[in-house]
């Protein structure tokens, strides 16, 4: 789903599985859902009963739409609610007895989710490195400006904690290793380790290729960016808190201000001048701060990516002297709509990486958290 939508594809989807009586399908119009069926389910209810499919195969075609519009949950806002009810039971899993430790369960503390790409473009592929089972790719504390993209395998992103390895998430094929800051900051030091699950490709992409175009972004574009890395790294270290049972409200009593309230219809994207915020997810356990925000950093609708955060799952809280700008989306979407094919890929990867792991840092902070 999150590959036919970065591609604004039409068509329909058509899901197999052996373990299945009825074939699923789901109707795409420009990127997003618009219908589903699964023998007698139609809707929302047939889309979300295909999450329990644990085993499957799939094709798309690309061709002209028909079927009537009744799905008008955005695609994130399907995945997120789809994932949630494996979680909590209420969708049936079907599929082989065994059920791969790479699928999210709450109930299962070693489970990791795995994140995938888009197909690989080698133009941007200078080398290519194999790695075997368990061998570190990179370590955190370390410096390195390296970016690699799994061609095929698994590597899991780990974080070190005084009690141990903490496994975060699972990069599969088309996924990316290392953030922007590996090509921006000369020494740039790992905020994580990488390590091969069993073994892996990987192709190093030219860095140099992706600073230079990385260069001639507008400030504007690269300010965003830049602030989307940064959310990532906060959500690496709200994880570790939450594990380690130190998290408080901190951002909650500095920001009480709402801003930008959960579920909000304003579709418009704003830098903060002046002041400070905080991205607060609104869970059934209670608030979750997940994100600080200060002078520079960027929130609200952005019309390229989804990161599970605000508007649709989460609020921004503000500091007194909080002051903002408005960015011009039209003009921001067409610069993204300007990226090669690999920036793109990378920045829809940063995006997804922030989506799962906020999942993962609210799946810590019900079990773990204070409350």
């Amino acid at each position: 789903m999150q590959l036919l939508g970065s591609n604004s594809s039409t068509g329909i989807l058509r899901l197999i599985s052996r373990y299945a009586n009825e074939p699923g399908f789901i109707y795409f119009h420009n990127g997003n859902p618009i219908n589903a069926s699964c023998g007698s389910r139609v809707g929302l209810e047939a889309v979300y009963s295909l999450f329990g499919w644990t085993d499957g195969e799939f094709e798309f075609t690309k061709e002209n739409i028909t079927s009537q519009k009744v799905i008008s949950k955005s695609r994130m806002g399907l995945i997120l609610e789809g994932l949630k009810m494996v979680d909590d039971g209420q969708v049936k899993k079907v599929g082989p007895d065994a059920i791969s430790r790479l699928h999210f369960s709450s109930n299962d503390p070693n489970a990791v989710p795995i994140i995938k790409g888009p197909l690989v473009d080698y133009m941007y592929v200078a080398d290519e490195e194999d790695f075997f089972d368990g061998e570190c790719i990179v370590e955190e504390g370390k410096h390195g400006s390296w970016i690699w993209v799994v061609l095929e395998g698994v590597v899991e992103i780990v974080c070190d904690t005084p009690k141990g390895a903490l496994p975060i998430v699972r990069l599969g094929d088309g996924s990316f290793i290392g953030s922007l800051s590996s090509f921006l900051i000369q020494g740039h030091i790992r905020t994580a380790t990488a390590v091969a699950v069993g073994n892996v490709q990987l192709g190093v992409i030219d860095s140099q290729r992706l600073a230079q175009e990385f260069t001639c972004l507008t400030p504007e574009f690269r300010g965003f960016l830049v602030s989307l890395d940064k959310r990532l790294k906060q959500l690496n270290e709200r994880a570790i808190e939450f594990r380690e049972k130190k998290a408080s409200g901190v951002d909650l009593t500095y920001d009480k201000k709402v801003v930008l309230k959960k579920g909000s219809t304003e579709n418009a994207l704003y830098v903060i001048q002046d002041g400070t915020a905080s991205v607060v997810r609104d869970e059934d356990f209670g608030p979750i701060p997940i994100a600080r925000l200060y002078k520079g950093d960027y929130f609200g609708k952005i019309p390229f990516v989804e990161l599970g955060h605000e508007p649709d799952f989460a609020s921004v809280m503000s500091s007194d002297d909080f002051r903002v700008r408005k960015i011009e989306l039209v003009r921001f979407q067409n610069e993204y709509n300007q990226l090669s094919a690999t920036f793109k890929n990378f920045v829809d990867n940063v995006a997804t990486c922030v989506l799962v792991t906020t999942k993962v840092v609210c799946d810590f902070q019900k079990k773990y958290g204070k409350g």
